[in-house]
Parts: structure tokens; sequence; C-alpha cells
């Protein structure tokens, strides 16, 4: 599953940072990007090789631009890496179908509710973590109402936006006797779900021409994609001092781009990475890739974050693995 991993990895990296500061771009430049680094033409039909199936199920999530279509798009997918696949939108402590796969009747999902404050549901919305257990821990009724998985267990995922579970989707390996179901791919299919469904909501700031429709998605998913991130627990890593309250959301978000920015160069530039840190010449070796991300964080942040110089922390603790001096004596920051 190594690489389903780096998959997950770089589909984070790119998808965060693009919806960062190309927002009036999302999905060509996001496009592009996934194609280049994935090595393969997404929009053709999938081969039969896992990766292919799940580099074609990723691009026509990335292709959606309206939110039906994105969670529509996510079951398509998930149908190659199980064989059952439901959405249930969560509101409250009710979690209430939406869409369903390979089940004998689709459309009864529709009319399937479960409590999701306890049980298997209720670990999975707590923790914002994906889950499998007995088909019974999650829901009994669930088991008599659409049958047993074959092999007896299933798979919660929580769809995440924003920090909010604004949906759950249940995977198993079907009911007819020959189970198949891939964790890993449902867990990066989700995840990148959910990171797409957080770009939109940068749309707000586009013109409403461009803006897409959402009144046909769930209420509770779209509510998530609106509302505004929760900040992080941990402070700055050093600040010089400690910012007033008004200028925390200011402080978080010049941090997260920098970390964005930093993680962008380490990510295509690898060999580079790792010959520098050999011969503590990182800054000589990245010199462009670097100047040109503290031009982007300092026209974005320059003027309005002078106490603390979150890129070049980054810098030191990303590319440097924490030792300033692998950055070689050109670097003067």
């Amino acid at each position: 599953m190594s690489d389903l991993n780096r998959i997950r990895q770089k589909i984070d990296a790119i998808v965060a940072e693009t919806a960062e500061h190309h927002a009036a771009a999302l999905r060509d430049s996001m496009r592009k990007r996934l194609v280049e680094e994935l090595n393969g033409d997404l929009s053709h039909a999938p081969g039969s090789a896992p990766t292919d199936l799940l580099n074609a199920a990723v691009a026509t999530i990335q292709e959606a631009t309206a939110q039906t279509d994105i969670l529509k798009a996510l079951l398509d997918g998930a149908s190659h890496f199980s064989l059952r696949a439901a959405l249930l939108v969560v509101r409250g402590n009710i979690a209430t179908g939406w869409q369903a796969r390979g089940f004998a009747d689709n459309d009864s999902i529709k009319t399937f509710t479960t409590d999701c404050s306890s049980g298997l549901a209720g670990r999975v919305v707590d923790s914002h973590t994906p889950a499998g257990a007995a088909a019974e821990e999650f829901d009994s009724s669930f088991v008599q109402r659409f049958g047993p998985p074959t092999d007896g267990n299933v798979l919660l995922l929580p769809l995440a936006i924003k920090g909010k579970v604004a949906a759950l989707v249940y995977a198993d390996g079907g009911s007819n006797g020959t189970p198949g179901l891939d964790r890993s791919a449902m867990e990066l299919l989700v995840r990148t779900t959910g990171l797409w469904l957080e770009v939109l909501s940068f749309r707000k700031t586009l013109p409403p021409e461009s803006v897409h429709d959402t009144q046909s998605i769930p209420a509770a998913v779209a509510a998530a994609a609106a509302a505004p991130a929760p900040a992080p627990v941990s402070a700055p890593a050093k600040p010089a001092a400690a910012p007033a309250p008004a200028e925390d959301e200011v402080h978080v978000k010049a941090k997260k781009f920098a970390k964005l920015l930093v993680e962008e160069i380490k990510l295509y530039n690898q060999d580079k990475v790792n010959q520098g840190r050999s011969q503590k010449d990182l800054y000589d070796r990245l010199r462009e890739d670097i100047d040109k991300s503290r031009a982007t964080y300092d026209r974005r942040y320059g003027q309005t974050v002078t106490d603390v110089d979150y890129f070049t922390q980054e810098l030191i603790r990303i590319l440097a693995d924490n030792d300033r001096a692998t950055l070689g004596a050109n670097f003067r920051w």
C-alpha cells in the first residue's frame, strides 16, 4: 500500500496549496498538477491495475465542480474498491442515507437512518478517523434490511470538511460470497473528496456567476463546506511574541501558507533535499524555488505578519529537518 500512501500525501499537499493561493483557477490548476505528479493521463478510461482505477476515480472527483457531482463521483469511485458503498449525511446525532452503490435496491438507502452518537458511527464521528468493525456494531437494522456482508465486517469513513464530519461513507465487501474491500483506496477517495469540497468553499471569493448551484446538495454537507475551519490547538512553533487575539487568524493562515509552500518545494525536489541535507547546501541547490516561494509568502503576509518569520521557520523544520546549518552558509534569513 506504499503507493497509495504516497499518492495520498501528494494529493493532500497539491490540493491544499492550490486552494490557498490559486482559487481563481482551482480545477484547471489542480488537474494539471495531479496529471504531472501521478505520471498518467487520468482522463482516459482506467486499466485493470488498482492504481489505474484509483487515479481515474480521483480524476473524476477533481473534474467535478458541483458538490452533488463530487459526492456522486466519490460513490462511483468507491464501487471499484468496495462492492457496496453508501453515503449518509450527518445532522446532529442522526445520519441519513443519501445515495448508494452496489445494493440490490440503491434507492432504499434514502429511507435509512442511524444513530451516530454511539457504536461504530459514534467512534468515527468523535475521532474523525475511519474504523472497521462487525456489521452488527454499525447498525443491526441495517444488516437485517440490506443483508450482512460476506465476511461480516464493514468500514465506516468520515467525510470531514473543515474539521467537521458532514457525512459518513459506509463500505463493505458485498454479500454475494466474493468479498472485496480496499481500505486504503477508500480512505484516499474520501479524504480527496473532503479536500475538494473545502476547495469549493474558496469560490465564495469569486464573482457570483462563476459559482455553481449548491441547492441540491444535502444541507449538512453544504453547511460544513461553508463553515470556517476551526483554529489549530497548537501555537506557532517559535513565536517572537504572542499575537493579540484579533491577530490569531492571520497568524494561523500565515503559518499554514508557509508550511504549504515549503512542503511543495520538498515534494517536487526530494532528491535535491536529500543531497542538500547530506552536503549541507540545501539553499544553494534549491535557491530558485526557495526565493520564489519566499516572494510569494512576502506578497501575501510580509506586511501583516511582521513579528514572526513563519516561512524561515518552516524551511528549517521541513527542509532542513530542524538543522539550520543544513541550509548552508549562503542562507541568511
